[in-house]
């Protein structure tokens, strides 16, 4: 693999990238490795580590580098199509049985590379269809994979991002607002629902934190101050009134309450 030996020997070395207390053997490690995040030509060698690689660290190596190239908007359009189609199919196939760091970072990389594809082709926007079809699964992984897409995808959006001019980040975020975020927060509404005390922990946080996204979101281009002791007032548009309105709405979140213990529930208490 290029300058590397063996994928073994870059396992190696990703395992003192994130793993070692000795300063010069991750800084070592840090400037062997930086390659494949700062030269495109090393794409293909993040799919292949990806493929091939048994190491947890080295997965992530891999995801964390694409990333960053996905953020370089000189990439075609037809390779950051590719990307996006690949990493949409791991995470189905692969997903369930990944450590929850892997998982996350790959789901960071789609949620990256679809905002920052959003008016260059519609077949980025699919991942809305693609994550709900994760939650039409009967694995309760996949369920949690699709709940975990939908969660970061509505904080990629929410974000500005330094590689984005802020007017475009804005009007990606208006875009994605209107065409997805209220479906979206039906789905977390949905999900409370249905969601009974005897699930794991994280398939009970994850719907409620995707709640809570929802209605943080910035509807108006000027986020809130979060380290204001001053309450700030939700725009949120005129098309979310019926459903905030109807009082099986609410009660859905005391429901949640009630049956959920504190350490879980206490995400409900909204900021």
């Amino acid at each position: 693999m290029s300058s590397m030996e063996s994928l073994a020997q870059l396992e190696v070395l990703c395992e003192k990238l994130y793993n070692s207390r000795d300063s010069a053997e991750r800084a070592h490690a840090e400037s062997t490795l930086k390659c494949f995040s700062e030269n495109s030509d090393y794409i293909s060698q993040c799919q292949y580590i990806l493929d091939n690689a048994s190491t947890p660290y080295a997965l992530m190596l891999a995801s964390t580098s694409l990333v960053k190239q996905v953020s370089d908007r000189s990439l075609s359009l037809q390779l950051r199509l590719d990307i996006r189609n690949y990493v949409m199919n791991y995470l189905a196939a692969r997903g369930p049985k990944l450590q929850n760091f892997v998982t996350i970072s790959l789901i960071q990389l789609a949620c990256r590379i679809t905002k920052f594809g959003w008016f260059d082709d519609d077949r980025f926007r699919e991942i809305f269809k693609e994550a709900t079809d994760f939650l039409a699964l009967a694995s309760q992984d996949h369920y949690l994979i699709g709940l975990k897409i939908l969660n970061f995808l509505v904080m990629e959006m929410n974000q500005a991002n330094s590689a984005m001019p802020l007017t475009l980040h804005r009007k990606i975020a208006t875009s994605f607002k209107d065409q997805f975020l209220l479906q979206i927060f039906q789905i977390s509404l949905t999900s409370l629902h249905q969601l009974k005390s005897e699930v794991p922990d994280e398939l009970r946080r994850v719907p409620i934190s995707l709640a809570l996204r929802c209605l943080s979101f910035d509807f108006v281009g000027s986020p809130v101050d979060e380290s204001s002791e001053e309450f700030g007032t939700v725009q949120l548009p005129a098309s979310w009134r019926p459903l905030l309105q109807d009082p099986s709405t609410v009660q859905i979140f005391f429901d949640y309450y009630k049956v959920n213990d504190t350490s879980v529930s206490k995400e409900v208490h909204f900021k």
